[in-house]
């Protein structure tokens, strides 16, 4: 089986520091992924997939141009574009970004829209301390939220509105078997241990004991052995008619 990994950008993980996105390359090629980057996917057909090449922001004199288009013969195709607005903004006379996000003040308030608020993915939420959009990932939608439910309040009560900071606690990204990247308050982790602190800080956000010993039980015995891969339900063939 070969793995092909397609990139519109010039680096994989831009989340992350230079450092970081090149060591979860290397470890990612030397499981055997190919990459091909600053390249989107143009056309599928049945049995192929063509990419266009894009233009890079610095090319390297030194290299021989690639071709403008390039195509994959493949049978599978695992398609990971992203998440997208609910179309219900379309819907609402707002104004938006090109992505469909609707525009919101640091206060959360949709502005010209009195007691009209958005946060998380719906929205484009700039930092009270940066003024940079904040990114849509779980820790900042769960503060704007907290910080929506104290500007409600004192909306209601004529207070004045607080403005939306968060300082991101840090990002962790798992690149293969017992391996991640992690980088937290500027201090940058990679390996076992990286992996170790990801499946700990997991661990610590799942609610109820009895849920953390099941976990913590699965993933004792995964250190020992290999990923069982074996289906002992038997579903059935698609149309629910059996075979004889």
């Amino acid at each position: 089986m070969r793995i092909i990994l397609v990139h519109s950008r010039e680096r994989i993980l831009p989340e992350l520091s230079a450092s970081l996105a090149d060591y979860a390359l290397e470890r990612m090629r030397a499981r055997g992924v190919t990459f091909e980057l600053n390249a989107r996917v143009s056309a599928a057909r049945p049995g192929v997939v063509v990419l266009k090449r894009m233009e890079m922001e610095k090319p390297d004199a030194t290299k021989k141009p690639e071709p403008a288009q390039l195509e994959i013969p493949t049978e599978t195709l695992v398609w990971a574009a992203g998440a997208a607005p609910s179309p219900l903004l379309k819907e609402l006379p707002v104004a938006r970004d090109k992505r469909g996000a609707v525009l919101v003040e640091n206060t959360l308030a949709v502005p010209g829209h009195t007691g009209l608020w958005a946060l998380g993915d719906c929205a484009i939420v700039p930092d009270a301390k940066t003024g940079k959009s904040c990114p849509p990932t779980a820790q900042f939608a769960i503060r704007e939220a907290r910080t929506l439910a104290r500007n409600l309040c004192a909306s209601i009560a004529g207070k004045p509105l607080q403005p939306f900071h968060f300082d991101s606690l840090g990002t962790l990204c798992v690149v293969g078997h017992h391996t991640a990247c992690a980088e937290i308050k500027g201090y940058k982790f990679s390996g076992f241990f990286a992996w170790f602190l990801w499946r700990s800080l997991y661990l610590i956000k799942l609610p109820g004991l009895e849920r953390k010993v099941r976990v913590v039980g699965d993933w004792t015995i995964e250190l020992f052995f290999p990923r069982d891969i074996l289906q002992t339900i038997n579903f059935g063939p698609p149309g629910g008619k059996s075979r004889p």
